[in-house]
This record gives structure tokens, sequence and C-alpha cells, in this order.
């Protein structure tokens, strides 16, 4: 039987909803073994962009670097399936490398110009994937 996943996706209003009331998203980059590697980031949404900070030599920049490609869920109501909503993004990934950029980025995720505090020696980076293709979803809407 095939699916219509319009009648199930999220409109423009709730993803904004469901991106407000998210703590955290799924980043899913792609290592030189080919394999993925998925963590957990805490993200703003800057300029339509998914944004968030990390160590300058984490394993997600050194992916991001090389490939620049990368996607990321943000999803809510995981304890009832019935309940599950989310969003899929995929598309092109960089390292920032402008401070104005940065700047914005920083109050999104801690409402002021600053990094995380005590990241002691460690460089803080910020990435941004910018969507090329969105997948989102609400099981809420199953009748």
């Amino acid at each position: 039987m095939p699916r219509n996943y319009d009648k199930i996706a999220l409109t423009d209003d709730e993803q904004a909803e469901l991106f407000e009331a998210a703590d955290v998203a799924r980043f899913a980059s792609v290592g030189p073994d080919g394999l993925p590697h998925v963590v957990p980031v805490a993200f703003t949404i800057v300029d339509g962009q998914l944004c968030f900070e990390t160590d300058a030599d984490s394993v997600k920049v050194k992916n991001v670097e090389s490939t620049g490609k990368a996607a990321a869920v943000v999803d809510a109501g995981e304890a009832e399936f019935n309940q599950h909503r989310g969003i899929q993004w995929r598309g092109s990934a960089r390292v920032v490398d402008d401070r104005e950029f940065e700047k914005e980025i920083e109050r999104g995720l801690f409402g002021t110009v600053k990094s995380v505090p005590d990241a002691g020696r460690h460089q803080r980076v910020k990435i941004a994937l910018t969507p090329e293709r969105t997948v989102s979803w609400d099981f809420r809407k199953i009748g």
C-alpha cells in the first residue's frame, strides 16, 4: 500500500514549534571509513540553518571538513510512538568562519555572545547545516 507522507508532514509553523521546544538534535556526519557518526548536540536555528558549537578537534568537525555533508534529526514524543513527530534535514554542512554569524549562533545557544563556559583549553567552533532535503512527520495526524 503506497504511503502518503504529505498527510503526516509538519507544517512550517509546526516545524518552527518543534525546533523551539526541542533541546537536542542528533547530528550525523560520515567518517573516512564510510560509516555514519551520530551524536546529540544542543542546537539553534539561525537564518534557516541548524547550528551548534563543538570542539575544533572533534570527529564531527573532521567529517564535515572532509565531506561538506551532514544530516540532523530533531524529534519528540518517543515514549508513545503514535505521538512521535520529527524533522530530518540533509544537506551541506560547514565550519563557520564568519564572526558575525558565530555571534548569532552564540546568542541562539546561550542568549548572549559567548562560548561554552569552562571549555578549558579546547578551541570551540560552530557548525552550520543548510538543509537541501527536509522530511518531517507527525504520527499524531494518523487517524
